[in-house]
């Protein structure tokens, strides 16, 4: 206990004092220190973290008289090493790019390049890294895991009979909106030259969203929770209930308009644009407090088919908050986790590789509208496999019907956005390439609407929502639709024949 506490205090100092020196560079007009030095003290205070913080996670096995095996007991020093090291890395980088250090401040600008590298290096080492320190501690942990404090029991898990006064599944959340937005902040003052642009936008849309959430599973559930219950359930969000979806568009269009209010004089497409993908980052961020509840799951299947997973997320996965817990050798899906993978996917696909490596094919908006489209084709994908305890609605198909719509709706919106800006800005078109991608577009749109057809036809509409036929094609049919769409892109060009040049 001692060794843990002096441990404790050395590394709090020392992160302490690094975020000193990192704060005081940011903020100070002209720095004390040049750049380099700067990133010289922080070098330091980052080995001396790493060592500490190794240090405390060896202690508790001291502690706690426990005896770990030797493969544990490496990833406690390896995994406490790279834990501490990759984190505060991922913190300091985190600060001094996206808050205004290094080329802001006119000092180097090829080391803020770095830092930006580093950072997106760093932070998925980093929880790797903290996966891998899992393991030698998940032996000894009880399951499932806490996921909150009471003010009155202290830690509590989802098997008490206690509801926490602090949820980590909030936490999630919030830790998840806090990041985004210093990622758009950033994002702004690249653009603009100037921070806060969007902070009054944040603090309106985000508790916007969360009531646009509960709003969507109340309707989404009135008949099957909420019609015989009292009146102010409705409002006991402590209780759970929340619809990302419902959220997700709620906090859009509430934020769309507060940013077109209180900022005019800037591009409110470039604003979504670099705003809704972002929301992803937060998403996949809050998907781990489905994690902690122990929620929002999938059916069972045999662990060995997940067995590739950290211990502690399949260990924990064994527990089910409507269902208890699993037949020996069985685990609950952690649809968690598979969601936050593919919305991190998502916003790399969209931000950088549409909204930098591909971007003189886009329209402003069309990065909005992928994320409307990405969503719900993800969770198009997800909300069958749920078990069906967490399904909305009377037969389950809430969400499902709701994403399916996600997903023609933004397609339609990339379509319409660019069709409107074709036709609003006259230009010089090359006829050929647009009649290839007519007919490449259209064949492919119409075979995945034959292909979806003949798979819903073979196949009754069931209750359950389990990925049959019926579904593969309804799936399939709207990917087709959606695709068709995109002849509004590319027919316009080919009957404007007043301003097409042939090749």
């Amino acid at each position: 206990m001692v060794l843990f506490i002096i441990a404790a205090v050395v590394s709090c100092f020392a992160l302490g004092l690094g975020i000193y020196w990192a704060v005081k560079f940011i903020k100070e007009t002209v720095p004390s220190v040049p750049f380099v030095t700067l990133i010289k003290r922080l070098s330091i205070i980052i080995g001396v973290f790493s060592l500490t913080f190794a240090t405390m996670m060896i202690s508790i096995y001291l502690w706690g008289h426990l005896k770990p095996r030797a493969y544990e007991l490496t990833a406690t020093i390896v995994g406490g090493l790279l834990t501490g090291f990759l984190g505060s890395l991922s913190l300091f980088t985190f600060m001094l790019h996206y808050w205004g250090g290094g080329e802001a401040k006119g000092n180097v600008p090829s080391i803020d390049k770095w830092l930006f590298k580093a950072l997106m290096a760093a932070f998925p080492l980093f929880i790797i890294s903290l996966f891998f320190l899992s393991e030698g501690f998940a032996r000894f942990m009880t399951y499932p895991l806490i996921n909150g404090i009471s003010f009155t029991k202290g830690f509590v898990s989802p098997t008490s009979s206690v509801s926490p006064n602090i949820a980590f599944y909030a936490l999630c959340i919030l830790s998840g909106a806090i990041y985004v937005y210093f990622i758009c902040d950033h994002k702004f003052y690249l653009e603009y030259g100037k921070h806060g642009i969007i902070e009054s936008t944040f603090l309106v849309a985000f508790p916007a969203g969360i009531l646009g959430a509960r709003i969507f599973y109340v309707i989404g559930n009135w008949s099957v929770e909420f019609a015989h219950t009292e009146w102010w359930h409705v409002f006991a969000i402590w209780e759970g209930g929340l619809t990302i979806l419902g959220g997700a568009i709620t906090g859009i269009v509430v934020g769309v308009a507060w940013f077109m209010w209180r900022n005019k004089g800037y591009s409110i497409w470039l604003a979504i644009d670099i705003i809704v993908p972002t929301i992803l980052v937060a998403q996949a961020v809050g998907r781990w407090g489905n994690f902690f509840n122990c929620e929002v799951h999938g059916t069972l299947q045999p662990l060995s088919n997940w067995s590739w997973l950290p211990r502690v997320i399949w260990e924990n996965a064994r527990y089910s908050s409507a269902s208890g817990w699993a037949p020996e050798g069985y685990i609950y899906v952690p649809l968690f986790f598979i969601e936050c993978i593919t919305n991190l996917l998502g916003y790399f696909v969209l931000a950088h590789l549409f909204g930098i490596a591909l971007r003189k094919y886009t329209e402003l908006g069309d990065l909005a509208f992928g994320y409307i489209m990405w969503y719900g084709l993800t969770r198009v994908l997800m909300e069958p496999l749920r078990d069906t305890a967490f399904n909305m609605g009377e037969n389950g198909y809430w969400s499902w019907i709701w994403s399916l719509l996600f997903v023609l709706g933004g397609a339609l919106a990339i379509a319409v956005n660019h069709l409107v800006r074709y036709l609003r800005k006259p230009r010089q078109i090359n006829r050929n390439k647009y009649l290839i991608g007519s007919i490449c577009v259209g064949f492919v749109s119409i075979g995945l609407i034959a292909l979806g057809a003949i798979l819903m036809s073979q196949s009754s509409f069931t209750k359950s929502l389990v990925l049959n036929q019926f579904h593969w094609g309804l799936i399939v049919l709207t990917l087709g639709v959606s695709l068709l769409f995109g002849l509004m892109i590319t027919l316009p060009p080919l009957f404007k024949k007043e301003q097409v040049v042939d090749a």
